[in-house]
């Protein structure tokens, strides 16, 4: 009796490491989104505080919002939600806990901040970064594996899958410029944060790479840091 329970205590043993395996793994995905997401949040107060004084008036979270597509009506709303002292302006602290209690808006300006950035990756910068990186370095694969991923080109995620998807890079172009982000599905936004997910899979880490690698990396962390609507396709 005592050795069939050996192969059980076993299993047990090996389905709680599993576990905890995988608990780590979430807990280092959402470290790296919370991180991400701390970026961009002081990033969006500095650039939407136009008069720089510290803090976020109702003009200047207009003057943001608007751009993001929203009505005056939805800024309105947005500021009483935010401005918790209700003496009319902002604080950083005030902005922090608004943008954590409903990311949505953070998370928008991320994407659209990153879809202008992707104007450098042009068929032209392609040639250049080949000449740059003939092979794979200091993990820039894995942004172009994130790249395919969003695009549907992830049929092989190996260097030689990425030269053979840019071997057309007019057409690699137009998906990048067309892509909707409301086409992300919770099975291929689970693939993505696999690659997005690792803790080299910053804007710092990459900011001194090519341009390219620069941007497609901050796109991707901005798709992957989307939260998915529950409407959404779950396959």
């Amino acid at each position: 009796d005592t050795k069939a329970d050996v192969p059980a205590k076993e299993e047990t043993k090996d389905s709680k490491d599993s576990k905890d395996s995988k608990d780590k793994e979430k807990d280092g995905k959402k470290a790296a989104s919370t991180r991400h997401m701390m970026g961009a949040v002081e990033e969006a107060f500095k650039k939407w505080d136009i008069t720089g004084d510290g803090a976020i008036s109702k003009y200047e979270l207009h003057a943001a919002l608007t751009q993001l597509g929203m009505t005056e009506a939805q800024v309105d709303t947005c500021f009483k939600s935010a401005d918790l002292s209700r003496d009319g302006i902002l604080q950083y602290e005030e902005f922090l806990e608004w943008v954590f209690r409903d990311p949505a808006v953070v998370q928008q300006y991320c994407l659209k901040s990153a879809k202008e950035g992707l104007h450098v990756v042009t068929a032209d910068s392609f040639q250049e970064f080949w000449k740059k990186f003939p092979e794979p370095e200091d993990n820039i694969d894995k942004v172009f594996f994130a790249a395919m991923v969003i695009l549907n080109e992830d049929r092989d995620l190996s260097w030689t899958g990425v030269k053979q998807v840019l071997k057309k890079p007019h057409d690699f172009l137009a998906k990048l410029a067309t892509h909707d982000p409301n086409s992300m599905t919770e099975a291929k936004m689970r693939k993505l944060k696999y690659f997005t997910g690792k803790d080299y899979f910053t804007q710092d880490h990459y900011k001194s790479h090519h341009p390219v690698v620069q941007a497609l990396c901050n796109w991707a962390l901005a798709i992957a840091a989307l939260e998915l609507k529950s409407s959404d396709k779950k396959h």
